[in-house]
């Protein structure tokens, strides 16, 4: 299992409370965070700072900061992105996608049909991540 640590922090940023969930997925779905690999920013529109996480073979950070190049950009209101921890997901093949069937995966799947939500980059790290963040 990769070491997790919390990295720099700033005081407009978020980067404990996504810690703690991602320290959360990883210690319920190990084998999960052993396939992920790169590195994922979260933008909000509120002005709180941009969050990063880098998935590295031996190790996950979660800190506050932006990126030039990151793999993938989830980008949109704060509760809105947290919402998606909340929905029920479908399993199988498209495992971190949110259930169309459920009420509240339908709100998430439009939040992305309507860009409240945006995400840019790496589809299969987008799916394990919001994977590994549900709760």
């Amino acid at each position: 299992m990769p070491n997790v640590r919390l990295g720099r922090m700033v005081p407009d940023g978020v980067s404990p409370s996504i810690y703690g969930l991602v320290e959360r997925g990883i210690a319920r779905e190990p084998g999960l965070v052993a396939v992920m690999r790169g590195r994922v920013v979260f933008r909000f529109d509120e002005d709180f700072s941009p969050l990063r996480i880098a998935f590295r073979p031996k190790s996950v950070v979660v800190e506050d900061g932006d990126l030039r190049k990151p793999d993938l950009v989830i980008a949109g209101r704060l509760p809105d992105i947290v919402h998606f921890a909340t929905v029920p997901m479908l399993s199988g093949r498209l495992h971190g996608v949110p259930d169309p069937r459920a009420p509240s995966g339908r709100a998430a799947l439009g939040k992305l049909a309507s860009g409240r939500v945006r995400m840019d980059g790496d589809s299969a790290l987008a799916r394990r991540l919001l994977r590994l963040l549900a709760v």
